[in-house]
């Protein structure tokens, strides 16, 4: 009979039948016995593993180390997405044996989970790489809110914000593709993965932003004495940020100023307040550029009186005094009106007096005051003689004169009395002649037909002298300025050249005679309301916004020169002290007072100055950047800096990145199934 081999409850047993039933009958007949008492496990002892080589090693690590980037990289899916390539590949590839969608999900689970345990390190390294890469991929794209935020210079809020919104993305995402158990399953882990994120999100940028400022604090009494060159760059690159320039508008800003006669701008005053507040830090720590730094800008401001004259001299064309300019006009007004006086009198006729004594006789009426008075002997009033003394030049009461020359004589007469009333301020006298005047004047332009040409040249001329007085009183407070640009609108272009330089002179003069202390900010005179709507009105064509910039720009030098060296000395004085002594004398005072913790903190005071990075090496060169008034060493020196902030942000933003990326792909997973 044939023997069979079979195994019933672990056992093999040979059983002798003549057929296959008979088998099974054996079969079952085996299987009813009770299975016997199984002897006590003995533990089994684990096979010593052959040490691998050191090929095998490095493979496995890199393996791991790869299996960390695409882990990370894929957001939960890599195990999906590899599976599928397993699959596909069991069943295309004839030299594979063909395998089910879970059997490959589970070979390539086992084989994520083998990496990383058997090189740990590796494969954290590999997920901090595939996590730092995500996020530059991201960043790049412009699709990281974290990163666009930190880029557009948004505060700690906003960062965090928009952190929180690309965790609560990324882990909803993640904790969908960690899922493992159905639709739902997913569902669930991807809200989870959303809030895990979110929460991620919302710490990363604060903790990034402590563990950089740590870690800058840390090393800055090391690094900032002996390399002060990157603190300078970020306190430089802080600067241009917190005024809200570019290094190009800052050298832009120099350049302007250097064409318009003020190369002494320098960066400081280009950044405003900004510049004002570093300034006013570098001069009172002590450093060996102290004291350069202080007389530059104690020469500057000494300077500022003349450089305002000479730019509102330039701005009303005002090359002159006004007294130089009236002798000037009046000496070529007499030299005009000779040769043109001259001609005249050449071709003259024969002048006719009549209508001027008809209009002298109006007022005088010969001997009406003795015949309405016999018995008296009432004379002239003052205006009555004058203009009798008129008369009595152009007849006699019997003959009158018409020789043209004669006339004119009169009326040269004639001008100077009537400005001799003007000056004693009778001015009905002045009144009453000016009208004899205008008849002398229409009298001779009839006798020559040169003379009214001539007259109308002389009093032309006249005006424009008289405009020099009118732009000197213009300066006066009690002259309203909406009256002056009216009467300056009026004037000729002629009129209007020698008003400005009567404009100019007074003021001028107020800013050489204003002190010349330092702390004497002479541009104030000129930006009263009165002088800036005057000056757009009155200075050369095209002239009025360099003036104003002009001063403008001399109000901010000496807003930094006061800022640096003005106000209380008491800052200075302690940083000197701090400077000279070991042990500060306040720290003494504070102890005797009972203020412990303010002795506390004012003796750290000179530690925290060099642990924040500000020892002098750092202050000294910071100091030298803020003078310089080269618009093209400027230039580099802060695009230096923004560069520098612009590596610095871009590293913080990957790494909050990364942070978010990495804890909302990673965290959810310890909720899949």
């Amino acid at each position: 009979m044939p023997t069979y081999t079979v195994e019933v409850n672990g056992e093999s047993f040979d059983i002798d039948a003549p057929n296959d039933e008979a088998v099974r009958a054996a079969v079952r007949q085996l299987q009813e016995k009770k299975p016997a008492a199984s002897a006590p496990a003995q533990p089994k002892t684990a096979e010593p593993q052959p040490e691998k080589s050191m090929f095998d090693q490095v493979t496995g690590n890199l393996n791991s180390f790869g299996q960390g980037i695409v882990d990370m990289v894929g957001l939960g899916y890599a195990d999906e997405i590899g599976a599928g390539l397993d699959y596909a590949g069991s069943h295309i590839l004839p030299w594979r044996d063909a395998k089910s969608y879970d059997q490959a999900l589970a070979d390539t689970r086992a084989e994520q989970e083998r990496a990383y345990d058997d090189h740990p390190v590796s494969n954290i390294a590999g997920k901090a790489t595939g996590a730092l890469w995500g996020a530059t991929r991201l960043a790049r794209a412009g699709l990281s809110p974290t990163a666009n935020a930190i880029k557009a210079e948004a505060g700690l809020g906003r960062v965090t914000a928009a952190s929180a919104k690309e965790g609560a993305v990324l882990g909803a995402l993640a904790g969908f593709g960690n899922g493992e158990d159905g639709f739902v399953n997913r569902l669930a882990n991807a809200g989870v993965g959303l809030g895990v994120g979110a929460g991620i999100g919302a710490i990363a940028p604060a903790a990034v932003a402590g563990i950089t400022q740590t870690v800058k604090s840390a090393a800055a009494p090391l690094i900032a004495p002996f390399a002060p060159g990157g603190y300078v760059r970020d306190a430089l690159a802080t600067a241009l940020r917190r005024a809200g320039q570019t290094p190009e508008q800052i050298a832009n800003y120099m350049r302007t100023a250097a064409a318009d006669g003020q190369d002494m701008f320098n960066v400081a005053d280009a950044l405003g307040y900004t510049g004002e507040r570093l300034m006013s830090t570098v001069t009172r720590v002590p450093h060996d550029n102290r004291q350069a730094l202080a007389d530059a800008l104690l020469t500057r401001q000494a300077g500022q009186g003349d450089r305002l004259s000479n730019y509102v001299a330039d701005a009303f064309g005002a090359t002159d005094t006004a007294a130089q300019r009236a002798a000037a006009l009046t000496g070529a007004r007499d030299t005009a009106a000779n040769a043109n006086y001259t001609a005249a009198r050449e071709a003259a006729g024969v002048v006719n007096v009549t209508p001027i004594l008809e209009t002298i006789d109006r007022t005088l009426s010969p001997g009406v005051n003795r015949i309405a008075s016999p018995r008296d002997n009432i004379g002239y009033d003052t205006i009555e003689g004058a203009l009798a003394r008129v008369r009595g030049m152009m007849s006699d009461g019997n003959s009158q004169i018409t020789d043209f020359n004669s006339l004119f004589r009169v009326k040269l007469d004639l001008d100077d009395m009537i400005a001799r009333a003007e000056a004693q301020g009778a001015g009905n006298r002045a009144f009453a002649l000016g009208q004899v005047k205008r008849q002398v004047d229409s009298a001779l332009a009839n006798a020559s037909s040169e003379f009214r040409s001539a007259n109308d040249t002389f009093a032309r001329e006249s005006g424009v002298i008289d405009a020099v007085d009118a732009g000197r009183a213009a300066t006066s407070g009690r002259a309203r300025a909406d009256d002056n640009i009216a009467a300056f609108a009026a004037m000729s272009p002629e009129q209007q050249a020698a008003f400005r330089a009567g404009y100019a002179d007074p003021i001028i003069t107020r800013l050489e005679s204003a002190s010349a202390s330092p702390t004497t900010n002479k541009a104030r005179i000129l930006e009263t309301p009165k002088f800036q709507a005057e000056f757009r009105a009155f200075a050369e064509p095209d002239a009025s916004g360099q003036l104003a910039d002009r001063i403008g720009r001399e109000q901010t030098m000496f807003r930094t020169a006061n800022a640096a060296l003005g106000n209380s000395k008491t800052a200075d004085n302690l940083a000197d002290a701090a400077d000279l002594n070991q042990f500060d004398p306040s720290v003494l005072a504070r102890l005797v007072r009972g203020d412990r913790i303010g002795a506390i903190t004012t003796g750290l005071s000179k530690a925290i100055g060099t642990v924040t990075g500000r020892p002098p090496a750092v202050v000294e060169r910071l100091s030298r950047v803020l003078m310089e008034t080269n618009p093209d060493v400027a230039l580099d020196l802060l695009r230096a800096g923004t560069e520098q902030l612009s590596r610095n942000d871009q590293l913080r933003a990957r790494l909050v990145s990364a942070l978010v990326e990495s804890g909302a792909a990673g965290v959810p997973r310890l909720t899949a199934p």
